[in-house]
């Protein structure tokens, strides 16, 4: 008899067991937690993005270094060269784009310099 009693006893309890992980929680979550949550929080700093100007730094070198070259092939493209004329009017060319493209992007945005 005792036995038959413990096995009761242990259904019952295997019962219960399964039903409590048989069962969904109920989440309850109270109002105005995430602004409490958020009051608790330290303040954020202020992000600062300032532009690298990698490009416009890449092109005021590269005018430099088309003047320099314009100046050593002057003499060379005086002669009858075709090769030397063609490369000094390459590089005549060259540095026209990037200067109108410097002086274009200054009008656009003053602090840019």
């Amino acid at each position: 008899m005792a036995k038959d009693e413990m096995n009761l006893h242990s259904e019952a309890l295997e019962r219960k067991i399964l039903l409590a992980l048989e069962t969904a929680p109920r989440v309850d979550v109270p109002e105005g937690f995430a602004a409490r949550i958020a009051r608790q929080l330290p303040p954020q700093p202020a992000v600062v993005l300032t532009p690298a100007r990698y490009g416009l730094r890449a092109a005021v070198a590269c005018v430099a270094v088309l003047i320099a070259l314009m100046l050593v092939s002057a003499p060379l493209a005086m002669g009858n060269s075709t090769l030397w004329l063609s490369l000094e009017s390459i590089f005549c060319a060259q540095f026209g784009l990037l200067a109108v493209w410097l002086v274009a992007r200054r009008y656009r945005s003053p602090s840019s310099f």
